[in-house]
């Protein structure tokens, strides 16, 4: 199964802190975030790895070239301006060999991704996510499921929320059938979000499931995750 790493991103939160660096090189525990969860990768043999970059894509070619130290094959797929998490995707659709993983970019989920793809392949589904349960989800979207695992709706931020729910780890198996839910326009990929438009969209006709996973992921994106996931990797 090859895995495809959303490493797109601007990064502007955490410019303040790091500057321009491209936010998969943002350093966790002293190393950059992107070589630990290629590292988490190889470790489930999940060895074919496409990262879809755009801001700051050489810096990252140079510094990770093709994966080989970190137990990988690494391909690059360069967008030329901003696309979108599933513009992205659509982008490096001719990497698509079978079904395959997406991770964001700047989010950790420590699990078997085997069992994101069995919950998948077992139930038919185009996607599966990756869902934990936070303590406090009042900054965070929640998923809601039905009984089977069925994805029924996203919740977007509530603050007015208080409690634990399940929320996305940033983390999927999707069928190749996904690609064909990606818009395209003049036969290139347009700009789309995954989270807020295609697996939306997917859930409204009970094509997603998901997969209710022990323990706690880490998200960098803001600097008060970032902090918590540095003091986490630096014990």
């Amino acid at each position: 199964m090859r895995a495809f790493v959303l490493a797109g991103g601007l990064g502007t939160r955490l410019r303040p802190r790091f500057g321009d660096l491209p936010k998969a090189l943002t350093p966790l525990g002293g190393r950059p975030f992107l070589t630990r969860q290629l590292e988490w990768l190889a470790r489930h043999g999940v060895r074919e790895v496409v990262l879809c970059a755009g801001h700051g894509a050489e810096v990252v070619r140079r510094e990770l070239g093709d994966g080989a130290r970190w137990g990988v094959r690494l391909e690059y797929s360069v967008e030329a301006e901003p696309l979108g998490t599933g513009g992205a995707l659509k982008h490096a659709e001719r990497f698509v060999a079978g079904p395959a993983l997406v991770v964001n970019g700047d989010t950790l989920a420590p699990c078997d991704p085997w069992a994101l793809e069995r919950a998948r392949w077992e139930t038919g589904a185009v996607g599966a996510i990756a869902l934990f349960q936070v303590g406090e989800a009042a900054a965070r979207g929640r998923v809601e499921c039905d009984a089977e695992g069925v994805v029924a709706r996203f919740v977007e931020k509530d603050a007015s929320f208080r409690g634990p729910a399940w929320v996305n780890g940033g983390l999927y198996a999707f069928a190749p059938a996904l690609w064909a839910e990606l818009p395209a326009a003049g036969g290139a990929a347009a700009a789309c979000s995954l989270e807020r438009e295609i697996l939306p969209a997917l859930a409204a006709r009970g094509r997603l499931r998901g997969l209710k996973l022990p323990g706690e992921f880490f998200d960098i994106g803001t600097p008060e995750e970032w902090e918590r996931a540095e003091r986490d990797f630096s014990a």
